[in-house]
């Protein structure tokens, strides 16, 4: 087993230049500004917070040239982000399930604007005048409305305002290395006051266009490349003070989205290959960013949602009121063997609804604040799927219902001048239906099911102030996330007479059960050396009773229906993580500044007893399940994450001031039980700009590049069955390649 001296030579190499800096800081006066965040809804600062929180700001989003919210993780290390309209998925600190289950809410919630969003594809898709993102780990159930209970994505975004007519325009143009398609990217705002300390309406806009970043090889494809999405989407916030005390506001989004997504890319011998013998004769590398099936992937979405939220408060007291709908229609039409004579493709109309109402009251005095409130939810799920599986067609409709009640609380006590000791405490019901038809061949079957859940939340967090700006935290949490359904696995319940062992997991893997954690953190947080330098750093340990994963795919005993079971979520009875989290920031001298933050996390399976068995690890061809035990990985994630930013400015002549940043990224290798040569490496992606800004002009041009080295970034890839025996090939995910680009910025 290999160890690579990358984190080591990257901590200590860091630690080198900031100590070198400190002796060399120039005496300029520049301080880190503040930064302030919602985390435990009351505005603070970030370092008062005793969570561990990771921020990225409207700034970083503009400087760094994001486009997408998948592009966020790399600034949020331990964190890894599958992308699609009807497949996105969070996993945090090496936890989570890889897909999206009908109806089933997601561990790490995420919040716009204080609603949590019911698809997260939707909000993964695009970032549509973004103020700031947080990212806050760990369980977050006794703070928000919605139950959190692998952490929160915190999205707030730009806020009207009476200040004048204000906004921006923004056009940027790129291409990629790999096809040579260009992508384009248009978005802008504008702030209009309608009525003097009354009334203002801010409106957001982005339009996006690209064909993507991977080469289409089948010349009966009807298209070049693929990786890309058309993308239109706008948001209006409309302001009114009512008076002192009150204010209302109203905010309507609405996407149209088009997406050109293609999940799997091979690397060794791609099935099929070999023209009419069926076999691979073509050797693919997961660089290459190629996709030799006959058709490209699309998934479409319309959705549609709408916001009132009313705040009322007197002195210290203070009233939120959130009312909010989301219509989410999408078809999907995808490829899941992109390879010549694949067989295996799923088109899949989703539509939901959902609504969600929250009360929330809290207040503040020198020595206890708190915060406490109402939850109701309905979410309404209808779907039409039509699987092709080696040319056997499974056709169902299926309608899912979820409806949830929750009451929370939080306060802090004060104390001593030091000392702060923060409960909370949170009950969840839930309770989620199943109503599915299918068909398939002359064969029908139907299921209506209902399963209910409660629970228990709680929290303890003790927090001390060495000295002003350097604190530490204690922070103990019990978590809950409601069980659910496997929507596609009812489709294989009728068939026990020809298709009986599918059948039969079918009925074992219907339904999963809840998952209960409890997680311990250690944390300190401080601001020194004249505020010129900001650091935070955490220990983590959580441990997870009835852990919902994903199952291997790919049974070879469920064929010809193991597509029905491909992300299956199923339960493990017992699974830990536990890791380390750090970040700083520092100001180095008149002219540079530094970030670097990391996360490592070792996840682990400590016993599973109804897990399938992968290829190769069974004892007979009728043996489907390989119980897991001793602390074996959760998954091949890495378990080491740095991000390193090198940031620099200086005034140019006039009013004009040059600027730049670098921004690397770093991942170990992916953490496999046995060493493989295809994937003991680490992976480095590295992006950098360089821009030229005129404040009362409100002109910046900023030239960039992302991957600069072309790197692949594959991170999760597994075996595949490609045909011939014992040389299995590696499936995976795509990764954009090199792509360099331009930015133009108008602010009024």
């Amino acid at each position: 087993m290999s160890i690579s001296l990358t984190p080591a030579i990257t901590f200590w190499g860091a630690l080198a230049v900031l100590s070198f800096a400190a002796s060399a800081r120039a005496e300029d006066g520049r301080m880190l500004e503040e930064v302030i965040v919602t985390a435990e809804k009351r505005s603070e600062n970030v370092q008062d917070v005793p969570i561990s929180i990771a921020v990225v700001s409207a700034e970083e989003i503009s400087a760094l040239n994001i486009f997408d919210f998948i592009e966020t993780a790399q600034l949020t290390p331990g964190i890894s982000l599958n992308s699609g309209l009807q497949a996105a998925a969070i996993r945090l600190r090496g936890v989570g399930p890889g897909y999206f289950a009908l109806g089933q809410p997601q561990s790490v919630t995420v919040f716009v604007d204080q609603v949590a969003q019911s698809q997260i594809g939707a909000v993964f898709t695009t970032l549509v005048d973004i103020e700031r993102l947080e990212l806050l780990r760990g369980p977050q159930g006794t703070l928000y409305g919605q139950n959190a209970p692998g952490g929160a994505y915190n999205i707030t975004t730009r806020a009207p305002n009476f200040d004048g007519y204000n906004g921006y325009l923004e056009g940027s143009y790129s291409q990629w290395d790999n096809t040579g398609e260009g992508r384009i990217d248009t978005r802008g705002a504008v702030n209009i006051p309608l009525l003097d300390d009354t009334l203002a309406l801010r409106l957001a806009g982005v339009y996006a266009d690209s064909d993507g970043y991977i080469e289409m090889e089948n010349p009966a494809a009807s298209d070049s490349a693929t990786g890309g999405q058309d993308v239109q989407a706008w948001r209006s916030r409309l302001l009114w003070q009512v008076d002192e005390s009150m204010d209302i506001n109203w905010t309507v989004n609405y996407q149209d989205i088009h997406q050109y997504q293609e999940p799997f890319n091979y690397d060794g011998l791609v099935p099929g290959t070999g023209g009419s013998s069926g076999s691979p004769a073509v050797y693919n590398t997961f660089k290459a960013r190629r996709n030799f099936g006959d058709f490209r992937s699309e998934v479409t979405g319309d959705i549609k949602d709408s916001n009132v939220h009313l705040r009322w408060g007197e002195g210290t007291s203070q009233i939120d009121a959130f009312a909010f709908y989301q219509s989410y229609d999408s078809q999907s039409n995808d490829n899941r063997e992109p390879y010549p004579g694949g067989l295996g493709v799923f088109q899949i109309g989703l539509d939901t609804d959902l609504t969600t109402f929250e009360l929330r009251y809290s207040d503040e005095s020198d020595s206890f604040s708190y915060l406490t409130g109402l939850y109701y939810l309905y979410s309404k799920a209808v779907s039409d799927t039509s699987v092709t599986l080696r040319g056997i067609d499974v056709v169902q409709d299926a309608k899912g219902t979820t409806e949830g009640y929750a009451a929370y609380l939080n306060g802090t006590l004060h104390l001593a001048p030091q000392w702060d000791l923060s409960l909370g405490a949170r009950y969840d019901y839930n309770k989620s239906t199943l109503d599915s038809n299918v068909s398939f061949l002359e064969y029908a079957g139907a299921i209506d099911d209902s399963l209910d859940f409660d629970h228990v939340s709680w929290s303890i967090k003790l927090q001390y102030y060495i000295r002003d700006n350097l604190n530490a935290y204690l922070a103990v949490d019990n978590a809950y996330k409601q069980g659910g359904f496997n929507t596609l696995t009812s489709a294989v319940l009728p068939f026990d007479e020809i298709f009986p062992v599918p059948a039969a997991v079918g009925r074992d893997v219907l339904a999963f059960e809840e998952e209960v954690s409890t997680a311990y953190e250690i944390g300190l947080k401080g601001t020194v050396l004249d505020d010129t330098l900001r650091f935070a750093v955490d220990v983590f340990y959580q441990e997870f009773h009835d852990h919902q994963l994903t199952q291997p795919n790919r049974v070879k005993a469920l064929m010809p229906l193991e597509g029905l079971f491909e992300g299956a979520i199923v339960n493990a009875n017992k699974v830990r993580t536990q890791g380390i989290e750090f970040e700083l920031a520092y100001l180095l001298g008149e002219h540079w500044d530094v970030d670097f933050s990391g996360a490592y996390f070792d996840a682990s399976i400590e016993d599973w007893g109804n897990r399938f068995c992968e290829g190769g690890e069974e004892q007979s061809d009728d043996q489907l399940y390989c119980p897991k035990s001793g602390g074996d990985p959760l998954n091949s994630l890495p378990q080491w994450n740095l991000n390193t930013q090198l940031g620099y400015q200086r005034p140019l002549a006039g009013a004009w001031e040059l600027y730049s940043r670098l921004n690397w990224t770093w991942h170990s290798e992916a953490n496999y039980t046995v060493s493989t040569d295809e994937f003991s490496t680490d992976k480095n992606l590295i992006g950098f700009n360089l821009g030229f800004r005129e404040t009362a002009l409100g002109l910046d041009i900023r030239l960039w590049c992302k991957n600069i080295t072309n790197e692949d970034f594959n991170i999760d890839p597994v075996a595949k069955d490609n045909g011939v025996p014992a040389v299995d090939t590696w499936e995976g995910t795509f990764w954009p390649g090199r792509e360099y680009g331009v930015t133009v910025n108008y602010t009024f």
